[in-house]
């Protein structure tokens, strides 16, 4: 029994051909794929039946019994999830590195039961530079391919996390496939405000001067990425600088909200002005609504209630219709975090009211939530609490459903990013 080739360094983007030969005909071996991070161990497990040439072949054969069903050639990677006690114990041998996952083939019995095989999985490729920046008050960390440029670009925003978190592995990732690529903080780093509260538009044209400046970057073919609070933030920098040339949205809103943790003020400001937003209902607005049968029980209806004044949900809309290029807007139908479908069914009309002259292209997802991001990483875990505001968090979507998500649009993100940024 041995593994046929695998690299044992990749992308984590990539998908792995994994296939098991020189087994019996018929003979079932148990694969696991395990890998640890922060004393945490995370563990997948599925049987195969070898075919009539014996081999096993991940992107063919659908496992028996296990952590996934049905083919699927990552279905051990994203299937991982957490294990503790004694099957934990089993593994504080392995390595602590987070980025290394072992794969484990077992069979039941024989010489050479047990094979296994490291795999360290990056976010930075081969040649791919990065650096700190902290100039003019911004707080980014910068990466760029190993080839020449000028290349195209991508200013990176994460959500309401803040600081680099989410940024700075999909810029890594966006310039291992050739695009330069600032990770940016705006909250919850050196010199930044401490939470999502009156972040200045202005610090982010301060990003687009400076990166545009850089040698490495075609100052023409700029682009903004974001996910969450950071897709409705990336919508509403597409609508704000015309030097911006495509707009990718994870997860988005089409309506600006409050500052996160809520202040009593907006989440953004141009001209020291705050920006015109939306509220959900209070506590106390939704309590009333549910006593009265205008909302529904466990859904988003303190969003939507009072969306449905037309002028009020415009007041609040973002001028997505200013945005100067293509836009790709990517969501789980089933997020419980915030409803990013619908939200971003918002912006979705708006293009259409308006004559929209560009490509508009919104990905909506069966069976994902919240966490739609590059593939092959782990889905399991779709709760936790969050990191600035301390509240219980429900991605929602299924393990498997989010993996699908993320599985089908990463390379269509990439190909988006490709298409939209071409020499103007």
């Amino acid at each position: 029994m041995k593994f046929d080739t695998i690299p044992q360094v990749c992308l984590v983007d990539e998908t792995l051909a994994i296939r098991v030969l020189d087994l019996r005909p018929g003979e079932v071996v148990t694969l696991k794929l395990w890998s640890s991070f922060s004393d945490v161990v995370l563990l997948s497990s599925a049987a195969f039946k070898a075919d009539a040439n014996g081999v096993v072949d991940l992107g063919s054969h659908a496992p028996i019994s296990g952590s996934y069903e049905g083919v699927d050639a990552m279905g051990l990677f994203w299937s991982r999830a957490p294990v503790d006690g004694d099957t934990a114990k089993g593994f504080a041998r392995t390595s602590s590195d987070p980025l290394v996952s072992t794969l484990v083939a077992e069979r039941e019995s024989g010489v050479a039961s047990t094979i296994s095989c490291p795999i360290r999985r990056v976010y930075v490729g081969p040649g791919v530079v990065s650096r700190d920046v902290r100039v003019r008050g911004l707080f980014g960390k910068m990466y760029e391919p190993a080839q020449p440029g000028p290349h195209r670009a991508v200013l990176v925003v994460g959500g309401s996390n803040g600081g680099l978190a989410w940024s700075q592995e999909v810029a890594a990732l966006l310039a291992s496939h050739g695009y330069a690529a600032l990770a940016l903080a705006y909250f919850a780093a050196e010199g930044l405000p401490l939470t999502l509260d009156r972040i200045p538009l202005e610090y982010f044209g301060t990003a687009l001067e400076w990166l545009s400046a850089q040698t490495s970057v075609a100052a023409n073919n700029i682009g903004v990425l974001g996910v969450s609070r950071g897709g409705e933030l990336a919508l509403l920098l597409g609508a704000t600088y015309p030097e911006i040339r495509a707009v990718v949205a994870y997860v988005p809103s089409g309506i600006l909200w409050p500052a996160y943790p809520e202040s009593g003020y907006g989440a953004w400001t141009q001209n020291g002005e705050e920006i015109p937003y939306a509220r959900t209902l209070t506590h106390e607005q939704w309590d009333q609504a549910l006593a009265a049968g205008d909302a529904r029980k466990d859904s988003f209806d303190w969003y939507f209630i009072p969306l449905r004044d037309a002028a009020y949900a415009n007041r609040a809309s973002i001028r997505v219709e200013k945005i100067n290029g293509p836009v790709l807007m990517i969501t789980g139908i089933d997020d419980k975090l915030w409803p990013s479908t619908e939200l971003t069914e918002f912006a979705v009309e708006r293009f259409k009211q308006q004559g929209f002259r560009h490509r508009v292209e919104h990905l909506a997802y069966a069976g994902a939530g919240h966490s739609i991001a590059w593939p092959n990483g782990p889905t399991t875990m779709l709760k936790s609490k969050h990191p600035v505001s301390g509240e219980e968090m429900d991605m929602g979507g299924t393990a498997e459903g989010t993996a699908h998500a993320r599985e089908d649009s990463w390379p269509r993100m990439l190909a988006f990013l490709r298409s939209a940024l071409v020499d103007h």
